[in-house]
């Protein structure tokens, strides 16, 4: 069946948080992507732009994405407001019980 953009993001996030390696499957993703990259709204462009670092560091080789299309991705995610995932504040709702003094989120200038 076809995938819808959000859910091709999805997935792509999927693929990452779960190191998904396979560079058969990641490159099949990416080709879907630039085939209806129009259709993307700018939260799923933010979760495409996660995804493009983990193939850039796990596949370096695997350059598959335009530099236009990277920074359009890249764009989208610096205009998100930055907020933590369900597992951050898990994770710093333990520290802070473990009394470990922590930085929650660290947000660059960039």
């Amino acid at each position: 069946g076809e995938f819808k953009s959000q859910e091709l993001a999805n997935t792509a996030w999927a693929f990452a948080c779960a190191g998904i390696l396979a560079s058969d499957r990641i490159a099949a993703l990416l080709n879907r992507v630039v085939d209806g990259f129009a259709s993307f709204e700018a939260i799923g462009l933010s979760q495409l732009y996660q995804f493009w670092l983990f193939v850039c560091i796990e596949h370096p080789h695997l350059r598959l994405l335009e530099p236009h299309h990277v920074n359009r991705l890249r764009q989208a995610y610096v205009r998100e407001t930055p907020r933590p995932s369900q597992l951050q504040l898990s994770v710093s709702a333990v520290l802070s019980g473990l009394g470990w003094t922590h930085v929650f989120e660290y947000v660059t200038e960039e």
